[in-house]
């Protein structure tokens, strides 16, 4: 009896091995996957042209609120300079 049970903490010491390194596996996967997305989330470069391909986008299909953005930014400023010329400081 006791060569049985030798045997089978044999088998289940090898089947737990493999299931450990088979974790091991599976998590340096999703690590080597999480480095592979911050690199691309920190590629600024790669970040501005898609950046630039989403405002290029929206423009294209309703530039109306990019025209108004622009509309009050210019009042902004010409207020601005206003207020600094004219003020009674």
């Amino acid at each position: 009896m006791s060569t049985i049970s030798a045997t089978w903490g044999r088998i289940n010491l090898v089947s737990e091995r493999r299931r450990i390194a088979s974790d091991i596996a599976a998590k340096r996967g999703q690590l080597a996957r999480s480095i592979s997305e911050l690199e691309e989330k920190l590629d600024v470069s790669k970040q501005s042209k898609l950046a630039g391909e989403r405002i290029t986008a929206s423009y294209q299909r309703n530039p109306v609120p990019w025209w108004i953005g622009a509309g009050v930014v210019g009042v902004v400023i010409v207020s601005a300079v206003a207020w600094a010329v004219f003020g009674d400081d």
